[in-house]
């Protein structure tokens, strides 16, 4: 536990737009790596001007990232990559994404079904199951801006 509260104090989440340059300097070595495609079930990783990335490093070195397509009051979560399947990591990412854009967008996830728990942990509900994914949401407490699990 005390090895996950010092990368959690020395881990950074970037925010970066779909073209911005330095994407490419930090996701651009695993997006075309076969394991790293393997891991998000040979799907391949895509973005543009409309995707907002959250990308998690430590001294350098990316430990994971989540692209966020926005688009008609959405935002989407589609393909995903935390090294070694990181609860920290995955925390720290879910949380900046659900803080940054839950007052603007409708959060939602195409998650796959072993990160349930994962997304569980960090203000998701499964909305609807099918063979290897399950779409899952951020829902709010009507009258304010806390998110709520179900």
């Amino acid at each position: 536990m005390q090895t996950d509260n010092l990368l959690l104090q020395s881990m950074d989440v970037i925010k970066l737009e779909g073209e911005d340059k330095r994407l490419y300097y930090l996701v651009a070595h695993l997006v075309m790596n076969e394991d790293v495609l393997a891991y998000n079930l040979n799907y391949p990783y895509k973005t543009s001007p409309g995707y907002t990335w959250f990308v998690a490093t430590d001294k350098g070195d990316t430990l994971g990232f989540v692209p966020v397509k926005l688009e008609e009051g959405k935002a989407k979560i589609n393909n995903y990559y935390v090294a070694n399947d990181d609860a920290a990591v995955f925390s720290v990412l879910l949380k900046e994404v659900v803080r940054t854009l839950s007052a603007d967008y409708e959060i939602e996830s195409v998650t796959q079904l072993r990160h349930i728990p994962d997304f569980e942990r960090n203000s998701f509900a499964v909305v609807l199951f099918w063979k290897r994914y399950a779409k899952m949401k951020v829902f709010k407490l009507s009258g304010n801006n806390d998110e709520k699990r179900l």
